[in-house]
């Protein structure tokens, strides 16, 4: 059975309170030791879900909503993790699930019709989403140990998949054109991906299933199209395209 501290049900009043539209529901249930949620909402039509459940410790969510038809959910299950949700645009979307222990996600909307899925069932994994453009999508799924997602979209009709599946990979994603899409699986250990599309309508497709592997992909034309796959180790790729 869920147990809603009272500290965190009288946050969730008091946010309910000061949202200004009618429409905005803020939810929160608790269920171990030391967790913290923190939802605060001003807006129309906003709906924020924290959960954190198991015999977990030192949980923290933080969710702030400020534009217009927003909506986030965080769930949490395991310890020490950590999920902060920041929404100033219109239309924006999070959703966030974190599992096992020492997860880490930020994620930040302030453009127009944003939508953010993460998923992490590892350990220590880390995922940092910065999305200031608009009609923007990224999904994020870490299962291994010790990965990192960086990932930057300011442009339009943006599109990232990331799957990590290994061990202390590192996957640095940028997107400031149009309509660009980047498609990233990291399964092996200790590999490096750069992305960074500056154009329009490019596509960019990684592979990295070795270990140590190291892959740059620069795409600052139109319609340009690239395709990585190392399967290795120690392998070095470099793709420009202007």
């Amino acid at each position: 059975m869920f147990k809603t501290n009272a500290l965190f049900a009288a946050v969730l009043a008091v946010s309910a309170t000061q949202a200004i539209a009618a429409s905005s529901e803020a939810v929160i249930e608790q269920n171990g030791v030391d967790q913290i949620a923190d939802v605060y909402q001003e807006g129309v039509g906003q709906a924020s879900y924290i959960y954190q459940t198991g015999a977990s410790q030192q949980n923290s969510a933080t969710t702030t909503q400020l534009g217009q038809d927003n909506f986030s959910e965080v769930t949490q299950q395991g310890a020490l993790h950590q999920a902060d949700v920041i929404q100033t645009g219109v239309e924006g979307e999070v959703f966030i699930s974190q599992y096992d222990r020492d997860n880490s996600t930020i994620v930040e909307q302030a453009g127009f019709a944003n939508s953010a899925d993460v998923t992490q069932d590892g350990v220590s994994n880390d995922v940092v989403l910065i999305q200031d453009g608009a009609y923007n999508s990224t999904i994020v799924d870490q299962f291994g140990e010790g990965n990192e997602a960086l990932i930057s979209q300011s442009g339009q009709e943006g599109i990232v998949d990331l799957i990590q599946t290994g061990n202390m990979n590192v996957a640095d994603i940028d997107q400031a054109g149009i309509g660009n899409s980047v498609d990233l699986e990291q399964q092996g250990d200790g590999n490096l991906a750069l992305v960074d599309q500056f154009g329009d309508s490019s596509q960019a497709v990684l592979l990295q299933t070795g270990a140590d592997n190291f892959a740059t992909v620069t795409q600052a034309g139109f319609a340009d199209y690239a395709s990585v796959s190392q399967t290795g180790s120690n392998n070095t790729a470099i793709v420009t395209q202007q």
